[in-house]
């Protein structure tokens, strides 16, 4: 095969709108500023834009290797191996000279060939969320489990920090969510990341 011919994309004719649409739609994600990839519960890398591939060349949160995503996080395969088609999940990962990542993964194909679509961001410094605690008036143990929980940390991980009980945790969690109006971990993140503090 030529090998100019394999780089080319397939284009559709011009009165095909479907396929413009699909040509434009990939575009428009290959240049988005934020990460993006797809990938399989086995963590084997189908797709990542021009931000991406950027991303893995930095090696600060992951790289690609034989085709299968290698991350400095642990919490990330986690984050792969919950993620659902319903709802975006959503974590903080620490890289180097003192940068966060925001990672988003969702489910966008399901089986048998499932393709989980995940989107990185840098948030510059350390997040803190004090202002988003004040603006809700969370108390301390509430917003104390609340940073917990963005930074990735799991429910029973949390109990055994703060050496509490798990019922407890929900508890403090369920008022905190009350408080903020949220009622997932997506929503608490999507707000959470307006009171980022670089």
């Amino acid at each position: 095969m030529n090998p100019d011919r394999r780089r080319r994309p397939w284009s559709a004719p011009a009165d095909d709108a479907e396929g413009q649409r699909n040509r434009a739609l990939a575009a428009w994600i290959d240049h988005e500023a934020r990460a993006r990839l797809l990938v399989t519960r086995a963590l084997e890398v189908a797709w990542m834009n021009e931000a991406a591939r950027m991303l893995q060349a930095d090696d600060d949160l992951f790289k690609v290797e034989g085709g299968r995503l290698a991350t400095r996080s642990r919490a990330l395969p986690r984050l792969m191996s919950q993620a659902r088609a319903d709802e975006a999940r959503c974590l903080t990962a620490p890289g180097s000279d003192g940068r966060t990542w925001v990672l988003w993964a969702r489910e966008v194909a399901s089986a048998p060939n499932c393709l989980i679509g995940l989107t990185v961001q840098c948030v510059g410094g350390a997040v803190r969320f004090q202002a988003l605690i004040e603006t809700h008036l969370l108390s301390p143990s509430e917003g104390r489990i609340v940073e917990m929980l963005l930074a990735g940390h799991e429910t029973g991980r949390i109990a055994q920090i703060m050496d509490v009980s798990l019922e407890t945790v929900r508890s403090h969690l369920k008022r905190a969510y009350q408080k903020m109006g949220v009622r997932s971990r997506g929503e608490l993140f999507a707000q959470a990341l307006a009171f980022v503090v670089p």
